[in-house]
């Protein structure tokens, strides 16, 4: 071997070298969910309708995510998510509003900025046995998952979203403290400071102020969070500021995992009664059997705004999750809502049902069910 091949061979080598390290500096990945099935849903005062749902275990989804590594133990990291209609085909994906954040981490946490969810909602999504997920007043999973629909549901009858905060600045701590975890959020209603507060506006709407803080050791994980988003509405019926709290806590038991959640949204009407109050308790439970997961969860809701006459109901759900290999898995989910006084409240909703269901007369009923794939990439 002469001298010009083997310095030809050296400079191939360095080359590939240099290409591994950047490699493995810096990644991007493009991910998704592609979630459809058949779906059915009758309510009392109604015959009720079939037809192919999006989102029934999983939201539809398209995105981005990448890492560089910077050294010194510090990390720049970047995340684009939309939502996709499988049924329909609609791209709302291309918009991002699921998630579109920038990012720098290190000993000392992550710094985070963008469109995130709001931090009432991260204990929402960790604690109820369906994942559930959504993307603005557009909501996209199993019927038996403990959020409410219909019948004054809350994000719909604010008219704003109390799942994620656009223009926000948030904090994650690290995740070697012994257990302990939790962010603090903070977004900006990028409004004019001298607006003058009138009927119907003032210059704190969009802002929003929520922290979380949690403890998982073992079996065992606990958390509470809270938001507060400022002046969502300046009407007759919702003003003033909308505040989430919520606690929750989950155990392992090895053949079974058990979880608890209690929530109360409100507004409190610039000092008067309370102009909407709204409790949610839920009890869930998954285990795992076979190649998938059975799940189960038991919901209540009561609706102390004093417009709604102490609406509210009471929500069964029971599904199991076939896992296909890693990627794929077929699922079937039942659910029932038992509807008292004024309650209107039915399953699925949005997009998790089918579009035209008539709600439940006054205190009736509404049962659902699915069955569908789940595929992710």
């Amino acid at each position: 071997m002469n001298r010009k091949t083997t310095k030809r061979q050296l400079i191939a080598l360095g080359a590939s070298v240099l290409c591994t390290a950047a490699s493995a500096q810096s990644s991007v990945t493009l991910f998704g969910v592609v979630d459809a099935g058949i779906g059915h849903v009758s309510s009392t005062g109604s015959k009720g309708a079939t037809g192919v749902i999006t989102g029934g275990n999983s939201t539809s989804r398209l995105g981005f995510r990448g890492t560089e590594d910077l050294g010194a133990g510090l990390k720049a990291s970047f995340w684009l998510e939309g939502e996709l209609q499988t049924d329909t085909g609609t791209p709302n994906g291309l918009t991002f509003q699921r998630r579109s954040t920038l990012s720098l981490s290190g000993h000392f946490g992550e710094l985070r900025l963008g469109r995130d969810f709001a931090p009432s909602y991260l204990n929402m999504i960790a604690f109820d046995v369906y994942s559930q997920r959504g993307m603005g007043l557009v909501e996209y999973y199993g019927y038996g998952t403990s959020a409410a629909q219909g019948g004054g549901f809350t994000s719909g009858g604010a008219g704003f979203n109390y799942l994620r905060a656009s223009n926000s600045i948030g904090y994650f701590l690290p995740s070697d403290l012994g257990g302990v975890y939790g962010t603090v959020q903070y977004a900006f209603g990028e409004r004019d400071s001298g607006t003058p507060t009138s009927a119907t506006n003032s210059s704190k709407q969009g802002n929003s102020f929520g922290a979380r803080i949690g403890y998982a050791s073992g079996p065992l994980d606990v958390s509470a969070a809270y938001t507060r988003f400022a002046d969502v509405s300046r009407a007759a019926t919702y003003v003033d500021d909308y505040t989430v709290a919520n606690a929750a806590l989950s155990w392992n038991f090895g053949v079974l995992k058990a979880s608890a959640l209690a929530q109360q949204e409100r507004m409190d009407g610039h000092g008067a009664l309370p102009a909407f109050r709204f409790n949610t308790y839920a009890l869930g439970v998954s285990a795992p059997i076979g190649a998938g997961v059975l799940r189960a969860s038991l919901s209540k809701y009561d609706n102390k705004t004093a417009v709604a006459q102490n609406a509210g109901a009471t929500k069964f759900g029971v599904g199991y999750v076939y896992s296909l290999s890693k990627r794929t898995a077929l699922y079937g989910d039942v659910a029932r809502v038992n509807n008292r006084n004024a309650g209107t409240f039915q399953v699925g909703g949005y997009g998790g049902s089918i579009g035209g269901v008539v709600a439940p007369t006054a205190g009736g009923n509404s049962t659902g069910f699915a069955v569908g794939m789940r595929h992710s990439f």
